[in-house]
C-alpha cells in the first residue's frame, strides 16, 4: 500500500511541476479590494492562494477539533458522576433507605420497570 501512495505523490508532484513550467512566462497582476500585487508567474499566485486556502483549512479544523475534545472531555465528565452514582446504588443494602439525591433516578427506574410488566 506504501507503494501505491508513493506513485501518487510522485505523479501529482510532476503533475504540479509541469504545470509550473508551462506557465512560467505568463505573469499576472491580481487586484484585491484596493490592493495590487506586481506582476508575478500565475503559477506563483495560484501556489499562494492554494497555500493560503489550506491554512484557513488548517484553523478552521483545529478550532473544530479543539471543540468537539471539549465536548469529549464534559461528557467523560458526566459519564464518571452517572458511574459514580450507579455504584453507589448497586452498594446499597435493600433494607437500607437511598440518599435523597438518587431518590429520582430510582422513580424512573421503578417507573420503567412497571411499563416493562404492564
Amino acid at each position: 500500500m506504501w507503494v501505491l501512495r508513493w506513485i501518487f505523490t510522485a505523479i501529482i508532484i510532476l503533475l504540479i511541476l509541469g504545470f509550473a513550467l508551462q506557465n512560467q512566462e505568463q505573469t499576472v497582476s491580481v487586484h484585491i479590494l484596493n490592493w495590487t500585487t506586481p506582476n508575478l508567474p500565475l503559477y506563483f499566485i495560484l501556489y499562494i492562494f492554494f497555500a493560503g486556502g489550506v491554512l484557513t483549512w488548517v484553523f478552521v479544523s483545529m478550532f473544530n477539533i479543539l471543540k468537539l475534545k471539549n465536548t469529549i472531555y464534559k461528557l467523560e465528565k458526566h459519564n464518571s458522576k452517572i458511574q459514580d452514582e450507579l455504584n453507589k446504588l448497586r452498594n446499597i443494602n435493600i433494607d437500607e433507605e437511598l440518599p435523597e439525591d438518587t431518590s429520582d433516578n430510582v422513580e424512573l427506574a421503578s417507573n420503567d420497570q412497571g411499563d416493562e410488566e404492564s
